[in-house]
């Protein structure tokens, strides 16, 4: 049988998310790092943007829907058979693309993505406007931690990996996740689950 095909750049936080996943759940795949527009990502994404799966031709973007399929191919929780636990991982993964991701992508482009590329340094009124975003989007987020360990139920699901994959460059951003004890504490479990120190860059 061939091997799932990601491609992406490791240091991504959205080609992170199916990353974890597979490792999470003991998927072999096949990383295959590529830029946004490349060739390679063209050809099975045509939007071009990462990250992009193959699996035995079978392709898909979106790093979201990509954890979906992995995790419907093995029985396990993270993205539960169970209706009303699976809306609500349903609704943080909306959550997530919607208002999460915009509120936190601009600064890690101002602060990170720019120094990488040398596009000179940040501005700085783009990052503080975002921050009122991200701030108003880590208050939800630490109100619905309250009293959990986990955003769904008792164990972690694809809304933890999602979410959490967020957070994999929050110290470079200088994100004020201090200010969210209940998020910060919950970005800790996220980071020590199997996944994610598989896949840490």
């Amino acid at each position: 049988m061939a091997k799932i095909k990601i491609y992406g750049i490791p240091l991504s936080q959205n080609v992170r998310k199916p990353l974890a996943v597979a490792a999470h759940l003991g998927i072999e795949v096949e990383r295959v790092p590529c830029r946004p527009n490349e060739d390679a990502v063209v050809a099975i994404n045509p939007c071009g943007r990462i990250p992009a799966m193959d699996d035995g031709g079978y392709c898909l973007g979106e790093s979201n829907a990509i954890m979906i399929h992995l995790a419907s191919k093995t029985k396990n929780d993270l993205y539960p058979d169970d209706p009303a636990r699976r809306d609500k991982v349903n609704e943080f993964l909306f959550w997530d693309a919607a208002h999460w991701t915009p509120a936190y992508q601009p600064i890690q482009f101002e602060r990170l993505v720019k120094q990488m590329l040398g596009m000179g340094p940040a501005d700085e009124k783009i990052v503080e406007a975002t921050l009122e975003k991200f701030k108003r989007e880590a208050k939800f987020l630490n109100n619905a931690l309250a009293g959990r360990d986990w955003l769904v139920g008792a164990a972690p699901t694809l809304a933890d990996f999602a979410i959490g994959a967020g957070l994999t460059h929050a110290k470079g951003m200088d994100l004020p996740l201090g200010d969210y004890p209940n998020l910060k504490a919950w970005n800790a479990r996220v980071m020590g689950l199997e996944g994610f120190k598989k896949t840490a860059t």
